[in-house]
């Protein structure tokens, strides 16, 4: 039986992200939530009905103030971790990145070689996009 179940218990059911993928000049942009201990890709909750693509955008606006220029599904990024099931969005956008939401606490554009703490959907994310090895 699987850690924190009682018998007859359903998992909780996955949570439904528009993650976005964000690269510029070779570096990806991640962000860490206010306390957490690890950097992720942007993104956040899908509302009932909205599109993923509009989920990834909506956030990325609404968190760091980026308009998305283009916004392109990558379905093969798709990723099923243990809390969100992300949906993945790469985003186009000359916008500087700045915090605008108090959810978070930092951002950094991430060369995807230097030991930074990231959660492990950040690597596989990348790795099914093809811009990781």
């Amino acid at each position: 039986m699987g850690k924190g179940l009682t018998q007859g218990a359903q998992p909780r059911p996955l949570r439904i992200r528009g993650t976005a993928l964000v690269a510029r000049d070779g570096h990806f942009l991640l962000v860490r939530d206010r306390g957490a201990p690890s950097f992720s890709l942007p993104g956040g909750g899908q509302n009932p009905g909205e599109p993923a693509l509009a989920t990834a955008a909506r956030e990325l606006y609404e968190e760091l103030g980026m308009s998305a220029a283009r916004a392109t599904r990558l379905f093969a990024g798709d990723y099923a971790g243990r809390v969100n099931f992300h949906k993945v969005t790469l985003i186009e956008t000359d916008d500087p990145p700045k915090l605008c939401s108090r959810e978070l606490e930092a951002f950094i554009w991430w060369n995807g070689k230097d030991d930074v703490p990231r959660y492990p959907h950040v690597d596989e994310i990348l790795r099914r996009c093809g811009l990781l090895a």
